[in-house]
């Protein structure tokens, strides 16, 4: 572990096990930096700095194919054959025959020591660069992998073993093995899909697309995977939704626990992941709309309603945080109709008449506010 304490940012985003750790992480490549870094927190700067720099270059190792590394082992036999001949002739003149021998040997030794290294490296960062890939899909014995892709021009209707459901739109695809493995249910998705998922707190169900891991116990949402800008939009319109990277160093941990970690989503919020540029934006939906039962459902009509009930009415509604100054606006009295428009349009009129503002932020309404004229 020591060997990291005084690693420049350079030096980590060009280390090969802590590239594995950002970019492919498994279970001993996670428990190994978090047992480091919680022994070397002076370095937390740095290691973020360098992940930072890893996700959004995202270095890739070198492909090879096995015709190449077979043609590198075959040059290498080559190579020591060829070698003996030439160093005999360099040292035949210089070297007593017993040393000459040995100087022989070992260099061809060295010779083929580093080219089979070559090719065995090759190999390792292959295969490291899939444990990941390879842990979340690879099914036990006695699963099947299901593949679906919609090639028709209408939304594709699946209903899984579990009781799930998935609208699965044009162009797009699912991958997951049938029965679901114990732990947990996975979904790969290509595309885009509206899940509507049968609640079990015992096995959470997951969405693995474009580096993006959507995890819920039961809810229903939309997860949109672009494969040309490499974004991914998730929406959720009941429940809540917990959302991370792949890349996350606390990836997981945050699989296998029961809980929901990450970023939390609620009804009528949206984020959109852009794993290229490291950056994942929480916001609202475009058309938020009522969470609540139609028994609930308020009527929208106001008669010198304080405008702090008339936003606390709002909130509840769409189950929507609507941050307030409730001294300001509980002595600002609002009359209004506000049946049948939607949210965006409520809370316009509202602003309106109470000399307001708002702004969307972290999926949370925030209103600006100096008060009333009275």
């Amino acid at each position: 572990m020591d060997r990291y304490s005084n690693f420049s940012i350079d030096d980590f985003v060009w280390d090969d096990y802590f590239r594995q750790w950002i970019l492919s992480p498994d279970h001993d490549s996670i428990t190994f930096w978090n047992t480091w870094l919680d022994a070397h927190s002076e370095m937390t700067e740095k290691v973020e700095r360098a992940r930072a720099i890893l996700l959004s270059m995202q270095i890739e190792e070198p492909e090879i194919s096995d015709e190449e590394i077979n043609k590198i082992v075959k040059r290498t036999v080559g190579l020591y054959d060829g070698t003996n001949t030439k160093i005999q002739k360099l040292t035949h003149r210089n070297v007593s025959a017993p040393f000459s021998t040995w100087m022989r040997f070992a260099a061809s030794i060295i010779l083929v020591t580093l080219l089979g290294w070559t090719a065995y490296s090759v190999l390792v960062n292959r295969k490291e660069k899939s444990q990941v890939e390879e842990q979340l899909t690879a099914p036990a014995a006695h699963y099947s992998i299901v593949e679906k892709t919609n090639t028709t021009t209408r939304t594709m209707e699946l209903t899984l073993r579990d009781g799930s459901h998935i609208s699965l739109a044009p162009k797009g695809s699912v991958r997951y093995s049938e029965p679901f493995q114990k732990e947990r249910r996975e979904i790969h998705l290509t595309g885009e899909a509206f899940f509507d998922i049968r609640k079990n707190p015992d096995q959470p169900f997951l969405v693995f697309a474009n580096g993006l891991i959507t995890k819920v116990l039961g809810t229903s949402f939309r997860v949109k995977a672009s494969e040309d800008r490499g974004e991914v939009t998730v929406e959720v319109k009941t429940g809540k939704v917990a959302v991370f990277a792949q890349a996350d160093p606390h990836a997981y941990k945050k699989l296998e626990d029961k809980a929901l970690q990450g970023t939390i989503l609620k009804p009528n919020q949206k984020i959109i992941y852009a794993g290229k540029e490291v950056k994942m934006v929480k916001t609202l939906v475009e058309k938020p709309e009522i969470v609540v039962s139609i028994s609930e459902t308020p009527k929208f009509v106001f008669e010198d309603t304080p405008a702090s009930d008339v936003l606390n009415t709002l909130g509840k509604a769409y189950g929507i945080d609507i941050i307030y100054d409730t001294t300001l606006l509980k002595h600002c009295l609002l009359t209004a109709l506000l049946e049948g428009l939607t949210l965006h349009d409520k809370l316009d009129i509202i602003c309106k008449a109470v000399e307001s503002s708002y702004e969307i932020v972290d999926g949370q309404v925030i209103i600006h506010s100096n008060g009333c004229k009275n």
